[in-house]
């Protein structure tokens, strides 16, 4: 079942991209940081959508709306 991976980090590089990728059932990934070019790179060839640059304060959002 694909999933999306979110990571609160400063970067995503292509090593990160890669263990991502590996998991094979990853669709999107969601940051609060930035994604490097050969990351971006990685993920277009491997179908992976991506955001970088999420203001964690959506999440947080999100989360008090599901709870309440």
């Amino acid at each position: 079942m694909p999933f999306i991976e979110i990571k609160v980090r400063k970067q995503i590089d292509s090593t990160l991209a890669k263990k991502i990728i590996n998991k094979d059932c990853v669709s999107a990934v969601l940051t609060t940081g930035k994604i490097t070019g050969p990351a971006k790179d990685l993920f277009r060839e491997n179908d992976i959508a991506y955001a970088e640059n999420v203001p964690e304060k959506l999440f947080m959002e999100s989360e008090a709306q599901e709870e309440g």
